[in-house]
């Protein structure tokens, strides 16, 4: 066992919220596959393949439970950039029982309540370099905001609040490569996370740890990552060990992947189990994590979430959008309204430069308002 471990505040931080962060077993320092970043480093939003709204619920140690809500995206004129949102809710019911099994009271009432902490995040990151040969170099940060709520008749006056930042790096480039594609094969990262402090008399410090990472693909559907953490505290004190984590994620088809990982922590070793099945519109993923806290109870440390694929539901409101705006361009052009339907074509090629039929009537539009102008033109002559 470490001696030194546990005596750290807002342990809701080295909680993974689900996704493939739980699921590779937090060995994610130097990755990007989905929201997860903004867990593990936030330089990673400027790597993220696609718009993501998720929802997650992680079934944590006997009847605790974990909720996160992620929001992660890279805006269309600046793909550089990468923006996130992520709020995790720690829910613990408490009940004190004594030796006898009878439910006792503290401080005039019974000892029933619950222990909450809630965690918001904020990150930001910018990619400089990026070019075809290059994945570019990903600088990222974020703040973070907690609260713990602890019901008065457990313990009085041990509510607080916290803030904290992290601040991380990441990379991507090729080198040995031996399989065609547009995706680097390595990736590195760094991280430090949690620097901050919490707002109460004695406090605690913070889970303060920095993260070194590193990623291949040695074949292009499968992801292989490790990571090196180093906890340390800003208060002095000695901090826990510093620990590894494994994990791997493999495409078994263009809707199905797995993932798995391990962690290897001094009196805390973990292993994870999970996978991923996209339908059109969103990605069911579920994990199960193994350790010294798991029961031998069905869904017991499982995890599901929900992932909304906002780029596909955007073309899709635009694909909506791009026929509502031809079927107006040809009520217009059949009306002899050739201008208007011009601009109706034109409107809805903007949203779909693909859409064919859109295209086809906008030149029949033009050559019909061109035979006007010279019909126009002849008469008057």
């Amino acid at each position: 066992m470490d001696p030194n471990a546990g005596q750290n505040s807002f342990l809701t931080l080295t909680i993974p919220g689900g996704g493939k962060y739980e699921g590779m077993a937090t060995a994610h320092t130097a990755m990007a596959l989905d929201e997860g970043y903004l867990e593990s480093n936030p330089a990673g939003g400027s790597f993220l393949p696609s718009t993501i709204l998720s929802f997650s619920h992680v079934d944590w140690i006997a009847d605790s439970a974990l909720e996160t809500i992620s929001f992660a995206f890279r805006p269309e004129k600046n793909e550089d950039f990468g923006i996130g949102f992520n709020t995790k809710f720690l829910h613990v019911p408490f009940t004190g029982y004594n030796d006898w099994g009878s439910q006792y009271s503290r401080y005039g009432s019974s000892a029933v309540g619950w222990y909450t902490e809630l965690i918001a995040t904020a990150a930001v990151s910018y990619n400089f370099l990026r070019s075809f040969y290059f994945g570019g170099v990903s600088v990222g940060a974020s703040i973070k905001a907690g609260y713990r709520g602890v019901s008065a008749s457990l313990e009085p006056g041990q509510s607080a609040m916290s803030l904290m930042g992290d601040f991380g790096v990441m990379t991507r480039f090729n080198f040995l490569k031996t399989y065609a594609a547009r995706d680097m094969n390595w990736g590195a990262g760094a991280t430090v996370k949690n620097l901050g402090a919490e707002f109460i008399d004695n406090p605690d410090p913070l889970p303060t740890y920095a993260s070194l990472g590193l990623s291949y693909k040695p074949i292009r559907p499968l992801t292989i990552a490790l990571d090196f953490n180093i906890p340390f505290n800003l208060n002095g004190e000695t901090a826990e060990k510093f620990s590894f984590a494994a994990g791997i994620n493999a495409e078994i088809a263009s809707f199905v992947s797995a993932h798995s990982g391990i962690l290897i922590k001094t009196g805390k070793p973990r292993f994870t189990l999970g996978a991923d099945v996209s339908l059109k519109n969103f990605t069911i993923q579920t994990n199960y994590t193994l350790d010294l806290a798991s029961r031998l109870e069905l869904f017991d440390r499982m995890s599901i979430t929900i992932k909304v694929d906002m780029d596909t539901v955007k073309q899709l409101l635009i694909k909506d959008d791009v026929q509502d705006l031809y079927l107006a361009g040809l009520d217009a052009f059949a009306q002899g309204k050739l201008s208007i339907a011009i601009g109706y074509f034109e409107n809805s090629l903007s949203l779909d430069p693909t859409f064919k039929p859109a295209r086809e009537m906008l030149a029949t539009a033009k050559e019909s308002m061109n035979l006007e102008e010279e019909l126009r033109r002849t008469l008057s002559n």
